[in-house]
């Protein structure tokens, strides 16, 4: 290999490490990151649910919800993203026409989008008492971020060098966290819940990248973005860690409940290869090269309050929810992933070590959530009719000259609404989300994404100490649709296995009910007439005592 290859090696496997630094983080929550939210029930009602966790999915919205499910619960859900993110870069490529290699030279650049098609996530989740606790609740579950984790943009478009190529180009990930949970009701007013997440996450990401040769201003490469000095690269990699959720619930009445659970911010450290699927200027493929990324996820919190509305008979009739949530992104990626590289095919000291920041640059976000639903019994069952909508403000809003195509970040205004059907221990949900994104500018002169050259030890900058060139000012324009669908079986109640109650005897005061009590009563949302049905609240004459 001549000296001349030896930058297209480097940097072709740098950039394979920055993509997956950049698309590390695929276990962000929202702030532009996921389009909210996981559970069908809790979609339908546009992501307000930590006041409510009345299915498995507390597992992740609010543990502390577990401790009002009696019995034994089995929960599969999932959903389809389909999301439509597009790029229209300004300017036209520095190419010049005459060039045989380079034909578009001085054309506009075509606009990209992902191509990747929906993305589905499951979501699976059992709780128990053991037929045997009224104030004790335990749950099993794995479930991944509410995101897409296979986005995928073109390396070309109509015979053309796509202009998003430098950023990404298809990272495929898979995030997972199996989840051991509890739910504890303290006192018949405070339920309290915690959870321990296993967080593991497999990534296989390919991106191209520019090489700088070195070799001068009539050199072949002397363009920063000359398509045949590009280079093909992957990254495989896998990482794990831990987080911890913890919830609570208080009822300060019978229709009204107060809800917030907190996330542990997660530290990421992920091991694997870099390969070079395709070297630029017909040189030789190097050897692949051990990489690790390390990057943080934020603390996240939610907090809700819920009105519950119930007729003479007990019955709840519906009920409306608002929901707020907080995540510290410019704590976790103020500056962004780093990236390292121990060693790189057969070259000298000049491929060992290499370090690489990816600048993220993100803000603090917050999203505010509401919903609710309207429950109607029929002679088979009860019908739920629910209802919502969800404001997400971006991670890069104060910042737009971050902007880029790794993570949709756009602000992301929704309106969602869903449907439930419980029947005989069996519970049957669909729900619908549509999700609207303000339309993004970088103006020509503010972009601040730049590609990284990796034979400058992943600065970006060119052999000469000059900056590259910014890729990512132009618009940015998203849109997406989100379709759920689960099933919540009873057991108990399918068995014909329900047990009557046992009250404990200092809560609030409230007497133990008649036997005949939890036959008789009717069912609230999502649950039919059965012994699991959540106690009686004490009459507001107890409270008042």
């Amino acid at each position: 290999m001549s000296p001349t290859s030896k930058p297209p090696v480097h940097r072709a496997a740098a950039a394979a490490l920055i993509l997956a630094a950049v698309v590390g983080p695929r276990d962000a929550r929202a702030g532009g990151f996921e389009m909210p939210d996981n559970g069908t029930e809790a979609l339908g009602r546009g992501g307000a649910f930590v006041a409510k966790a009345s299915d498995p999915t507390a597992i992740q919205y609010n543990p502390a919800g577990l401790a009002e499910q009696r019995g034994t619960r089995l929960l599969l859900d999932g959903k389809w993203t389909a999301s439509s993110y597009e790029f229209q870069r300004f300017g036209t490529f520095p190419d010049n026409p005459r060039d045989p290699a380079t034909p578009w030279g001085g054309a506009m650049y075509p606009k990209v989008h992902d191509v990747g098609g929906p993305f589905f996530a499951p979501f699976l989740a059992a709780t128990t008492d053991f037929g045997t606790f009224d104030w004790l609740t335990v749950a099993v579950g794995v479930f991944g971020p509410s995101g897409v984790g296979d986005r995928t943009y073109p390396v070309g478009v109509r015979g053309a060098p796509a202009a998003s190529r430098y950023d990404v180009v298809q990272p495929s990930s898979i995030i997972a966290l199996p989840t051991l949970a509890v739910g504890i009701k303290a006192t018949d007013w405070l339920d309290l819940g915690l959870g321990l997440h296993y967080v593991y996450g497999s990534f296989a990401l390919t991106s191209t990248s520019f090489v700088d040769l070195g070799d001068g201003p009539t050199g072949p490469c002397k363009n920063a973005e000359y398509q045949p000095c590009d280079s093909l690269s992957r990254v495989d990699a896998t990482g794990s860690s831990w987080a911890g959720t913890a919830g609570v619930l208080v009822h300060p009445s019978r229709t009204v409940s107060l809800g917030a659970s907190v996330r542990t911010p997660i530290s990421i450290d992920a091991r694997g290869t870099a390969t070079v699927l395709q070297a630029p200027l017909d040189q030789p493929i190097p050897a692949p090269g051990q990489a690790t990324l390390h990057t943080e996820l934020p603390w996240y919190a939610r907090a809700g309050a819920r009105l519950a509305f119930v007729d003479p008979d007990g019955f709840e009739t519906g009920d409306v929810e608002i929901d707020g949530t907080y995540e510290t992104w410019h704590e976790a990626q103020g500056t962004g992933p780093q990236i390292h590289i121990d060693h790189l095919g057969p070259a000298g000291p000049a491929f060992d070590d290499i370090d690489i920041t990816v600048q993220h640059h993100y803000n603090d976000t917050f999203s505010i959530r509401a919903g609710g639903a309207y429950n109607q019994r029929t002679t088979l069952g009860v019908l739920s009719l629910r209802l919502g909508a969800y404001y997400d403000k971006s991670a890069t809003a104060d910042d737009p000259s971050y902007t880029r195509l790794d993570f949709d970040t756009l602000d992301k205004i929704a309106g969602t609404v869903g449907v439930g059907f419980s029947w005989d221990g069996f519970t049957l949900n669909v729900a619908y989300a549509e999700v609207f994104e303000p339309v993004r500018t970088v103006e020509p002169g503010q972009g601040n994404v730049r590609p990284i050259d990796g034979a400058q030890h992943g600065a970006t900058v060119d052999s000469q100490g000059n900056p590259l060139p910014a890729v990512n000012e132009g618009i940015y324009t998203g849109h997406t649709e989100m379709l759920a669908v689960g099933l919540v079986a009873v057991f108990d109640e399918v068995l014909g296995s329900q047990r009557a109650r046992r009250w404990h005897d200092g809560w609030a005061g409230a007497a133990p009910p008649p036997p005949h009590a939890e036959k008789s009563a009717p069912p609230s949302e999502s649950q039919e007439p059965k012994a699991d049905a959540p106690p009686p609240r004490p009459r507001k004459s107890d409270w008042d005592d």
